[in-house]
């Protein structure tokens, strides 16, 4: 009986030590494959990875049971397939897909590489306004701060070569001394309030408001674009200058005024009582018609860059800013005028703007004081006009207040005439019984004002000519005028 026990106890303690063996061995080995299965879970994503499916990574990287590591890998695809996107030159997306792939390797800087590319491609496909943005944003990253000026000064540019001047001002103004920002933010100032003086031109454009300011650059481009010295009027005769240089002439011929077939090469025009001028591109003059006062004698002028004309005498601005003049009277003290930028001439009159905003005139007429600053001239016996950058017209003598825009003037005689931002003539004339309603003309690109008639151009280059026609003044059918 005891050897029965003993055999009974014997056999359970085996069976124990069976059980206990079977079961640590497979604790052992369930601890083994615990281990093992993570392990070959990591190398199958290595092995997907280094082949390049970033898909099937994304895929199985949650089932790893450990969030680091999932994340590690995710953030290793996002930035494989970030480098795939670089390398086709998806600069969006691998910016999105660098920036997803957070802390790994490089992502930080690719990221900015991204954005200056995509500035870059922005900037080639003429999207300055973005492309500034984003070189903006990247801030001292490699040369960007210089390529957000480069976008912002070509859009500048760019609107003041379409005629948007004060938009294009606010942003070279803006630039300060880079490249020629300063340059042509002075010139459409200068443009804008008819001053020559840097200092006072900027001063005032920048003391404007917005709409001002957007007044003046409308008043002074539309000035910039008038074709000038295309159109004269004598006492009896008419004359204008075509597109291909060649000049046109109709009404009293007695001295040979009208003449003008030989002329060409001709930039623009002017007429006296009985004689014509004519300003050829090589800055020589010819004149041609009555000569009894010497207001012919042009021929050995050089270097001229505008011409006028009054009765009995012609004169011409030299590229230096001097007078040159012939005809009745002694000019020696207009010949010694400095710094001239423009000149007219009417009746007997001689009438001079300095670039600092004076105006001279000889014989001297009183009052001149009013016209300082202003940006067109005309004279007649007594008097001069004068329009102002604001589109204001002045006068030594006669209350043109009501006018407003205009952006040219002319003077006979007998009335003033002014053209305004819209293509409208407004008249003032001296004597009611010689008063012509010029109201219906709308699309007026010149004027001129004589004592008996008076030309206008239209923007088709079409003159007509309204007042006395009994020497054929008028008879301009046909003519194209160079209006552009």
């Amino acid at each position: 009986m005891d050897n029965e026990q003993k055999k009974l106890r014997l056999g359970v303690l085996r069976l124990i030590c069976l059980a206990s063996l079977i079961f640590f061995a497979g604790l052992i080995f369930f601890t083994l494959m615990r281990v093992r299965i993570p392990q070959q879970r990591l190398q199958k994503l290595e092995t997907l990875l280094a082949a390049g499916d970033t898909d099937t990574v994304r895929r199985l990287a949650p089932e790893l049971g450990d969030e680091t590591a999932a994340e590690s890998f995710l953030a290793r695809c996002d930035y494989l397939d970030a480098e795939r996107a670089f390398a086709r030159g998806d600069w969006a997306a691998a910016r999105e897909l660098y920036a997803a792939a957070g802390s790994w390797e490089d992502s930080a800087e690719m990221v900015k590489l991204c954005d200056y590319r995509r500035a870059d491609a922005l900037y080639a496909s003429g999207q300055l306004e973005e492309a500034e943005t984003l070189f903006s944003s990247l801030g001292g990253y490699s040369n960007a701060a210089d390529r957000a000026l480069d976008c912002r000064y070509d859009r500048a540019a760019a609107l003041e070569s379409s005629g948007a001047l004060n938009e294009a001002a606010a942003l070279f103004d803006t630039l300060g001394p880079y490249r020629d920002a300063e340059e042509r933010l002075l010139r459409i100032a200068k443009a804008a309030t008819g001053l020559s003086n840097a200092e006072e031109a900027l001063s005032a454009f920048r003391g404007m408001s917005p709409e001002a300011r957007a007044k003046m650059v409308a008043l002074g481009s539309a000035r910039e674009a008038l074709p000038q010295g295309v159109i004269a009027v004598g006492f009896y005769h008419t004359v204008g200058v075509c597109p291909d240089g060649s000049v046109v002439a109709c009404g009293d011929d007695s001295y040979g005024q009208c003449a003008v077939g030989e002329l060409h090469d001709v930039k623009a025009v002017a007429a006296g009582a009985y004689h014509t001028v004519a300003l050829h591109s090589d800055g020589t003059v010819s004149a041609l018609g009555r000569n009894s006062e010497k207001q012919c004698d042009t021929s050995s002028w050089r270097n001229i860059t505008a011409i006028a004309a009054s009765d009995y005498a012609t004169f011409g601005l030299t590229k230096e800013g001097r007078l040159v003049c012939t005809g009745f009277y002694d000019y020696s003290e207009p010949r010694q005028w400095p710094g001239l930028s423009a000149a007219a001439g009417g009746s007997y009159n001689l009438a001079a703007l300095r670039t600092d905003g004076t105006v001279w005139t000889y014989p001297k007429l009183k009052n001149t004081d009013v016209l300082r600053g202003c940006v067109g001239l005309a004279v007649n016996t007594g008097y001069a006009v004068g329009v102002m950058p604001d589109g204001s017209v002045v006068s030594s003598v006669f209350d043109l207040s009501s006018w407003q825009d205009v952006i040219a003037v002319s003077a006979s005689g007998t009335a003033i005439l002014g053209l305004d931002l819209n293509g409208k003539v407004l008249a003032h004339f001296f004597r009611e019984s010689d008063a012509l309603d010029l109201s219906s003309f709308t699309d007026v690109k010149a004027i001129a004002a004589g004592g008996t008639h008076f030309a206008l151009v239209l923007s088709d280059g079409s003159v007509k000519v309204l007042g006395q026609d009994k020497h054929g003044e008028a008879e301009t059918a046909g003519w194209v005028l160079a209006v552009k």
